[in-house]
């Protein structure tokens, strides 16, 4: 139904979109030889040791809550010790961040049929009735796309992509195949242009440094 008022409602990612998460990763320990065995719970209760808020998304929740829209978070981590993820929020961007009420943990699926991992954030993008969802991963516009809202591209810190180079444009530090098409060039391209290659917005996280004038010569 259409929101009458006007209000927004805005959906964040957490890592790299909220959080610089990336050492926080990387110091987790891991429940098998698998990679994808990552131990979430000890990751969901070590943010605050590890992880740094992104200060200009912060800015943003900041300015979108000062007008009365509300703001939820949707991440793809498991949900185990979800609550210590939504302390570390809260105490970071200075509201009540709870989870099941404005922060919600929505794993990736895995199709029987076809063994592709799908993200299900899109399930409850559609529930919550959000307007805009930012994210840095391609599943992020995905799910946006497919719940038929406006996703933002965050741009994801060059640390980050150097560590977890997937889901990010395809995988900018893979070689040119067809589930990773774009390199460094087309990425850097996408960033000047300020779109990326589904056609969403990208909001820079870091800003470009101004260029110095030359100095005249004698």
């Amino acid at each position: 139904s259409l929101n009458k008022t006007g209000q927004l409602k805005v959906g964040f990612d957490i890592d790299d979109t909220v959080l610089f998460s990336r050492d926080n990763f990387l110091k987790a320990p891991h429940m098998s030889d698998d990679p994808d065995h990552l131990d979430y719970g000890w990751v969901n209760t070590h943010d605050s040791l590890h992880s740094v808020i992104i200060e200009p998304i912060a800015e943003l929740i900041g300015l979108l809550r000062s007008q009365g829209h509300e703001v939820y978070f949707i991440t793809a981590r498991p949900g185990v010790n979800g609550e210590s993820v939504g302390r570390h929020l809260t105490r970071k961007l200075g509201f009540k961040i709870e989870k099941n009420e404005n922060l919600f943990f929505a794993p990736k699926s895995k199709d029987a049929k076809t063994g592709y991992k799908y993200t299900t954030k899109h399930e409850v993008i559609s529930r919550l009735g959000l307007h805009i969802f930012y994210g840095d991963a391609d599943n992020d516009m995905v799910a946006a796309c497919v719940a038929g809202i406006r996703g933002v591209r965050v741009v994801r810190d060059s640390r980050s992509v150097d560590a977890y180079s997937k889901n990010y444009f395809g995988d900018l530090r893979s070689d040119d195949q067809p589930n990773s098409p774009y390199n460094e060039a087309d990425y850097q391209r996408f960033l000047t242009q300020g779109v990326g290659p589904y056609g969403e917005t990208i909001f820079p996280i870091v800003l470009p440094a101004p260029v110095k004038a030359e100095t005249p010569k004698d």
